[in-house]
């Protein structure tokens, strides 16, 4: 690439020992170089800071930064609003220190950003995997969605839970964001970081479809995302899922009127009705 834009990557960090090396190796094994990694600790009580701190030295000799930052234990989505603050790239990107990415990963995103000024946000597939055996591809995500896949305004789509939302596999361009988010701000609760991010940017801007894993999804049965809750659980976690949409779009500085129909649109809203009715049926 003629110009070496800085590719910014943020890693909202929780007790990561065991894993967070593998996503720090996948960003030092990338095809292109000019990264910053921003690994933002969110409270840790094990081994992750001095893990982090060891790469250092690495991330250096490959021509790139590694960033530190600790936080009080706030949550992912107050841990990822830190790393905004940080980045000085022009392209972001973001992912669970449990996840990781190709070696191609961020060349062949960055490429089509760069290559086609009409997109803003390019998505590609994913592998996803099982923790207890990482060279078992259980799924491709994204493959699911089809034809869907490849029309340039997702936001009715991921409203529907029909578009690809896992963050490794994302990359957007920062000036864009900024045009829609001057403040680069999202709201630092325990969740929907992705949908704070994606959301407005599939409103306003068009997304490219590459139909290929490059990253990979890595399912952990004890991770906050897949362990198991009752339906009153479930039912807490949709309403404050819920909570988060309708806040994205008031920063959106959408009309009521079209809040309150795209609430009603989107799949959590229908999920959290079926398990209401689902559990008044037991």
């Amino acid at each position: 690439m003629i110009n070496n834009p800085l590719v910014s990557i943020i890693s909202p960090c929780w007790n990561g020992e065991q894993y967070i090396s593998r996503m720090l190796e996948s960003v030092l094994r990338q095809t292109y170089h000019s990264i910053e990694m921003i690994c933002v600790d969110d409270g840790s009580t094990d081994n992750t800071r001095d893990i982090i701190l060891s790469y250092m030295d690495k991330f250096s000799d490959c021509g790139m930064k590694l960033s530190y930052i600790y936080q009080k234990n706030q949550g992912q989505a107050a841990a990822l609003n830190h790393g905004l603050k940080h980045i000085t790239g022009e392209y972001l990107s973001w992912i669970d220190c449990d996840d990781f990415i190709t070696p191609d990963s961020i060349e062949k995103k960055l490429n089509i950003l760069m290559n086609h000024s009409e997109y803003c946000v390019v998505t590609s597939d994913l592998y996803i995997v099982l923790e207890d055996n990482l060279q078992v591809i259980t799924e491709i995500k994204g493959r699911q969605f089809g034809i869907l896949n490849y029309q340039s305004n997702q936001f009715f789509l991921t409203l529907a839970g029909r578009s690809i939302m896992e963050s490794c596999c994302q990359m957007i361009r920062v000036e864009d964001m900024k045009r829609i988010n001057p403040e680069m701000e999202i709201s630092e609760c325990r969740a929907g970081q992705n949908f704070q991010i994606l959301l407005p940017m599939l409103y306003f801007y068009r997304r490219y479809y590459i139909e290929e894993p490059l990253a990979y999804y890595v399912i952990r049965k004890d991770s906050h995302c897949h362990k198991e809750r009752t339906i009153d659980e479930w039912i807490r976690r949709y309403d404050l899922m819920i909570d988060i949409l309708q806040e994205t779009f008031e920063k959106m500085n959408l009309p009521k009127r079209e809040i309150k129909k795209y609430l009603r649109m989107s799949a959590l809203w229908k999920e959290r009705k079926e398990l209401i009715e689902h559990g008044k049926s037991k």
